[in-house]
């Protein structure tokens, strides 16, 4: 078990020195950094030019200065958006607010979207979150594990009798991203160096998230779109999903609409694989249901 300091501990005696381990002293000094606990000091000796609060200064601005890079490197174009020193106030409200508890840094700012939606100083800014969500679903994208696309042509070893039957299987890097702001369109200008417009309400945008090849990709689909994509994820066959999208829209161009999206889910390498499903669980029929009423 770890040896904490506690109040009024005398912490640079020689005696409490060699009572700790080295594992012990560790744990004290990483504590120290990680919470800004200065008890730790009385371990440390000051030298000939300087005091030991400074030189544990150094330890500890370091580290956060460290981890200020990572979420200026993991959200570059929000950084971009809102000026540097902007971001290292939010970065450092973040780092505070949000302690690392991961040796990895690549999850460090993973909960950078739920800060920016809570925290009263950005809650009121809905764009911030939703650029963050961005970049942070095309970092995701990049990360996924691989997995085989299938293409138009490996469906032409169905009979056509049989499409109505298909269930397919998503390619783990897709994601479907729902904004409540013109986030993308201030993304795409700052991502050509031009000045974003202003920011507008827009609810109910969806933005697809995906890697084709090496190179994550995302585009805005529609909501009938989104609507089917979620659907398929689930399992639902292709002809249940037709009558989804004849409920939702123009009933008698419900099967080309269909068919239109696939194609498109094929051409970009969003799908893994496709197979024929007798007939649907009981939980898709329920969500058919829904969309009917």
């Amino acid at each position: 078990m770890t040896r904490r300091l506690q109040k009024g501990e005398n912490g640079g005696n020689a005696k409490l020195r060699a009572a700790l381990t080295l594992k012990e002293t560790q744990a004290l000094f990483q504590e120290a950094i990680l919470n800004h606990d200065d008890r730790v000091l009385g371990m440390l000796l000051d030298n000939s030019r300087t005091g030991r609060d400074t030189l544990f200064g150094v330890y500890q601005n370091g580290y956060v200065g460290r981890l200020v890079e990572i979420l200026a490197n993991d959200y570059e174009d929000l950084k971009t958006y809102i000026g540097e020193d902007e971001f290292d106030e939010l970065a450092r409200a973040y780092i505070s607010a949000k302690p690392s508890r991961t040796q990895n840094a690549r999850w460090f700012g993973s909960r950078m979207v739920e800060f920016l939606k809570s925290d009263d100083r950005y809650a009121q800014r809905q764009e911030l979150a939703d650029l963050a969500a961005l970049e942070q679903a095309l970092a995701n994208a990049f990360d996924a594990a691989d997995a085989t696309q299938i293409t138009v042509q490996d469906l032409g070893k169905f009979k056509p009798d049989d499409w109505g039957r298909l269930t397919f299987v998503p390619h783990p890097s897709v994601a479907i991203l729902d904004v409540q702001t013109n986030a993308f369109a201030i993304w795409r200008a700052v991502k050509a160096g031009n000045t974003p417009p202003r920011v507008k309400a827009k609810a109910g945008q969806h933005l697809m998230t995906w890697r084709q090849g090496t190179m994550p990709m995302i585009r805005e689909i529609a909501s009938e779109e989104a609507m089917m994509w979620t659907e398929a994820c689930r399992g639902l066959r292709f002809d249940a999903l037709c009558e989804m999208l004849a409920a939702f829209d123009d009933p008698d161009g419900a099967a080309l609409r269909a068919a239109q999206y696939l194609q498109s889910w094929l051409v970009a390498e969003l799908l893994c694989e496709a197979k024929l499903r007798a007939k649907e669980p009981a939980a898709a029929l329920k969500r058919k249901a829904r969309v009917d009423d």
